[in-house]
C-alpha cells in the first residue's frame, strides 16, 4: 500500500471522509503514531528487516561518539535527527556491530552489554551510553555498524509503498486508529477485532521471517 492509501483507510476506519472534524495534520500525527508503534513491532521480533549498516573505521578506540561525524565515520546520533548524516538517518535502535577484512567477511562480532562494568568481564563487548560507544578493549579497523534508522513518511504520497512489508500495511491505519479511540473517547468493536486478529497474523509472519524463528516461541509486549 501507499502511504495515501494508508491515510484513507485511517479515514474509513474514523468514518470522517473530509476535514471537517479531522484535518489532514491530525491525520498524519495519527500515522505517524501507528507507524512508529509498527516499526516497534517488526524490531521486537525481527529488527534486522529495517536493517541499514554505516561502515566505519576505527584506529585504537576505546570508545565512539555517535553524534559526531569524522572521515571515517558519519554521526548516527544528536540532540535532532537532523544532526546525523549518515545515508540511511538518524538511528533509533542499535542492532549489531562486527568486524570486517577486505572482503567484506565477518571476523569479530561484539557483544553488547547492559552496563560499563560489564565491558570489563565480557570480551569483545560494547555498551551504549547516551551517544557513546564504549568498548571492551581498543578497537582497530573496519567495522560495520547496523541499526534501525528514523524514518519520515508523507502520508500523502501515491508513488510508493510505505515500507516492503506491504501485506500488513492495513495495519498501521488500525495501530493509528487505536490512537485516535483515545482522544475520540469511542471504540469501535469491529475495527477492534480485526486489530487483534491482523496482530496475531502479523506476529506468525514476523516470527517465521526471522533467523531462527521456527527454534523458539517469542513473547512480545505488544501481543500478549
Amino acid at each position: 500500500m501507499t502511504p495515501a492509501e494508508v491515510a484513507t483507510k485511517f479515514r474509513q476506519y474514523i468514518d470522517e471522509p473530509d476535514q471537517t472534524f479531522v484535518s489532514d495534520t491530525d491525520v498524519e500525527t495519527y500515522l505517524d503514531d501507528g507507524y512508529r508503534e509498527f516499526r516497534n513491532m517488526v524490531c521486537d521480533i525481527n529488527p534486522m528487516i529495517y536493517n541499514v549498516t554505516e561502515q566505519m573505521t576505527f584506529s585504537s578506540e576505546r570508545t565512539h561518539d555517535l553524534s559526531v561525524s569524522t572521515a571515517d565515520a558519519k554521526s548516527l546520533l544528536g540532540t535532532a535527527s537532523s544532526n546525523a548524516d549518515a545515508p540511511g538517518g538518524a538511528m533509533v535502535r542499535l542492532n549489531a556491530i562486527t568486524k570486517v577484512n577486505t572482503d567484506g567477511n565477518v571476523t569479530q562480532r561484539l557483544e553488547a552489554v547492559s552496563n560499563a562494568q560489564a565491558l570489563d568481564v565480557v570480551s569483545s563487548s560494547y555498551y551504549l551510553a547516551n551517544t557513546i560507544l564504549r568498548f571492551s578493549s581498543k578497537l582497530t579497523g573496519t567495522f560495520n555498524v547496523d541499526y534501525v534508522p528514523h524514518v519520515d513518511i508523507t502520508w500523502t504520497d501515491s508513488t510508493y509503498g510505505v515500507d516492503n512489508l506491504t501485506p500488513f500495511h492495513d495495519l498501521i491505519a488500525l495501530l493509528a486508529y487505536r490512537q485516535y479511540a483515545i482522544v475520540d473517547g469511542a471504540e469501535s468493536d469491529p475495527v477492534l477485532r480485526q486489530t487483534a486478529t491482523r496482530l496475531a497474523e502479523f506476529k506468525e509472519y514476523l516470527q517465521a521471517r526471522a533467523f531462527d524463528g521456527y527454534d523458539y516461541v517469542q513473547s512480545v509486549s505488544w501481543y500478549n
